[in-house]
């Protein structure tokens, strides 16, 4: 596990911390949103270079059901992300005003749908990826032996992050978001900034625990039916 792959991971963490700062509008001002906005794409711009080679094995290899998976999330993260990088330019008003158009109260609604997709897909494509994360942490820290305690520790944590994730998707009104529905849930951010991250990121880690653990079960299954008719 190359230094480089670990500095490209946290960088990836960023970009997830970047997304739901981007999220805390009313926290920020513009110029700042606008500002982590921008460090998000150059990030995103980076995370496709350093994984170019990906793009060229796209066509190549086994076709199962989480390859598939796995590359329709990234098809979707792709429109995603360029929903909102075409619509944050149209409703700049610091750093691409001049690019900006007058009004446009339906880009800032579609800019703020794309921006939520666009967290539940990443959230999803990081499920996809969590035997990277663990394989790379367990690298890092010298964790070379299993242990049985440690994994349960570990699913114990995920299991509660879960919980909290529904929580907080009820607290958020995160599925009205996803589907442009308005609500009268605005975050108050003088008597909890720290909670509106928290929540976020407890969202983040239920959609990931969801796509790993539903993705290790599809694996389990096929391993038993190809087991079988080996047997057979």
């Amino acid at each position: 596990m190359t230094t480089v792959f670990r500095v490209r991971l946290l960088l990836d963490f960023v970009a997830v911390g970047l997304i739901i700062a981007c999220l805390a509008y009313w926290w920020l001002d513009n110029l700042s949103h606008e500002v982590f906005g921008t460090a998000l794409f150059a990030l995103v711009i980076g995370h496709n270079v350093f994984n170019r080679r990906w793009y060229g094995k796209v066509r190549t290899g086994r076709r199962d059901a989480t390859r598939i998976f796995n590359i329709f999330t990234i098809i979707c993260l792709a429109i995603a992300i360029l929903v909102m990088l075409s619509t944050s330019l149209l409703i700049s008003r610091d750093l691409f005003s001049f690019m900006a158009l007058d009004g446009a109260f339906a880009v800032r609604e579609i800019h703020m749908f794309a921006g939520y997709w666009t967290l539940l897909i990443i959230a999803i494509h990081l499920g996809t990826r969590w035997m990277v994360v663990m394989n790379t942490i367990r690298s890092t820290l010298g964790l070379s032996s299993p242990s049985a305690a440690r994994t349960m520790a570990l699913r114990a944590a995920a299991m509660a992050i879960a919980i909290w994730g529904v929580r907080s998707s009820l607290e958020m009104a995160f599925g009205s978001k996803l589907t442009l529905t308005y609500s009268l849930d605005m975050w108050d951010f003088n008597e909890s900034t720290l909670g509106f991250f928290i929540n976020y990121a407890s969202i983040v880690g239920l959609y990931a625990a969801l796509t790993h653990y539903v993705l290790s079960l599809i694996s389990m299954g096929r391993a038993r039916r190809t087991e079988g008719r080996g047997f057979g």
